[in-house]
C-alpha cells in the first residue's frame, strides 16, 4: 500500500487544501497561455478546485486523481470537466492545450522511474507545443531553514504537529503528521516526498520530452529566489 492511500480524506482536504484557488488558478491561465475553449489537464486534481476555478473561465479541464472521493468531489463540483480515478503515473489524456500538477503533488516515491513516469504522462497528454507547469516545495529552502518539528494551530481548535527528518540514503524528507483533535483523540499518519532540488526538477522534466522554459518562484510569476518556499517550473512539449 502506498502513503498516500489513506492520507488525502475528506479531513485532510477540510483543513490542509486551499478554498478559494480563483486568483491563482488565473495566475495558471496566464502562465500556460490558456484561452476559453482550450483543455487543461490536471494531473492529481483532488477535489477539482483549480478545475471549477479554470472552468470558470472557459477552459476545459481534463484531471485525475487516485482517491476516488476526490475524484467524485471534483464531477460535482465542476461539470464542464472530465476527471478519472487512476494512478497518476499511468494516466495520460490527449491534445491537451496545457497541463499542471500544482500544491505538492508530484515526487511522493523514492523510486525515480515512478516520478518520471508521472511527468511523461503529462507530456502524453499535452499536443505539440502545449506547456506544461509544476508547481512544488522548493527543497533549496527547506534544506536551508530545516525544522525537525512544526506545531500549527488549526481552526476548530486542532493542532497539527509535523516531525521531519531528512533521509539523505534515499533522498527523501520524511514526515509524522499528528493531528490533535479537541476531543483528545489523534490522527496518525507517515508522508514521504522526494528530496529534489529545483535544477533537478528541470532535469526531470527535460528527461520525461518537456523542455524546460522558465523556473518562477510562484503562480505570480516572481523569479526564483531560494528562500522562495514554492518553486514552479514551465516546460513545453516540443514534438
Amino acid at each position: 500500500m502506498n502513503w498516500w492511500e489513506g492520507f488525502f480524506d475528506e479531513e485532510y482536504a477540510r483543513h490542509f487544501l486551499p478554498a478559494q484557488v480563483e486568483e491563482q488558478a488565473g495566475q495558471i491561465a496566464r502562465l500556460l497561455e490558456l484561452k476559453p475553449g482550450q483543455r487543461v489537464f490536471d494531473q492529481c486534481c483532488g477535489q477539482g478546485r483549480f478545475s471549477r476555478a479554470l472552468a470558470q473561465l472557459g477552459i476545459l479541464p481534463v484531471g485525475v486523481d487516485a482517491c476516488a472521493d476526490y475524484v467524485e468531489a471534483a464531477r460535482a463540483a465542476c461539470p464542464e470537466g472530465r476527471f478519472f480515478c487512476a494512478d497518476a503515473s499511468g494516466f495520460h489524456t490527449e491534445d491537451c492545450h496545457g497541463g499542471m500538477n500544482v500544491y505538492s503533488s508530484f515526487g511522493y516515491s523514492a523510486d525515480d522511474r515512478f516520478n518520471l513516469d508521472m511527468l511523461k504522462c503529462a507530456r502524453h497528454s499535452l499536443r505539440p507545443g502545449g506547456r506544461f507547469l509544476l508547481e512544488t516545495i522548493n527543497f533549496a529552502n527547506v534544506l536551508v531553514n530545516f525544522q525537525p518539528t512544526i506545531v500549527t494551530h488549526l481552526d476548530a481548535g486542532l493542532i497539527l504537529e509535523r516531525h521531519s527528518r531528512l533521509d539523505w540514503q534515499q533522498g527523501m524528507l520524511r514526515q509524522e503528521w499528528i493531528l490533535r483533535r479537541p476531543d483528545q483523540s489523534c490522527r496518525h499518519h507517515s508522508t514521504c516526498t522526494r528530496i529534489l532540488l529545483p535544477r533537478e526538477l528541470g532535469e526531470m522534466l527535460r528527461a520525461a520530452g518537456l523542455e524546460p522554459e522558465r523556473m518562477l518562484g510562484n503562480l505570480a510569476g516572481e523569479e526564483f529566489a531560494q528562500d522562495n518556499p514554492r518553486v514552479v517550473w514551465l516546460a513545453r512539449r516540443c514534438s
